[in-house]
């Protein structure tokens, strides 16, 4: 019991991960996705800017850890809580620095590019799987945001 919060957020980390990166396939995104990236840079509305599926299907992980593991029912209502002023966080622009955590800056990364940086707190899966795009290096090559049609392709969206 006293592991379950590292193991719930492991969990929900590794989930929301792939569930992220398949909301941004091109036959889904624009139907689920779309309504969060309708703010170029990430920014705290666009933390809550969402379609109904996409709430839904992101918080699985979060529902689906108590039927897996235990974890007390006022635990789970506190990392819940804690979980919507992260993603408030990672949408408002201001970094801490945190190696391995998936700051504000990476996530506005994810908001300029759309396919890089999916993590929900660490860049654990960015890192193994390439699609790490590090907020440093990213301004230091002077990388510029890209349009969801050159993204997409205009008929996907």
């Amino acid at each position: 019991l006293l592991l379950s919060p590292v193991a719930f957020v492991a969990f929900a980390d590794t989930l929301v991960y792939f569930i992220h990166r398949g909301l941004h396939h091109r036959l889904v995104y624009r139907h689920i996705h779309k309504l969060h990236h309708s703010h170029p840079e990430a920014n705290p509305f666009a933390a809550f800017a969402s379609h109904p599926v996409d709430g839904y299907i992101q918080g699985i992980p979060y529902q689906l850890f108590t039927f897996i593991l235990p974890f007390h029912a006022s635990l789970h209502l506190v990392t819940l809580a804690m979980l919507g002023f992260w993603t408030i966080n990672i949408h408002d622009r201001v970094g801490w620095g945190v190696p391995a955590v998936n700051g504000a800056a990476h996530h506005n990364i994810h908001h300029l590019t759309y396919k890089s940086n999916y993590g929900q707190y660490f860049t654990f899966w960015d890192r193994l799987l390439g699609t790490y795009k590090d907020p440093e290096e990213f301004e230091k090559a002077g990388e510029k945001a890209r349009r969801e049609e050159d993204v997409y392709g205009k008929k996907f969206l």
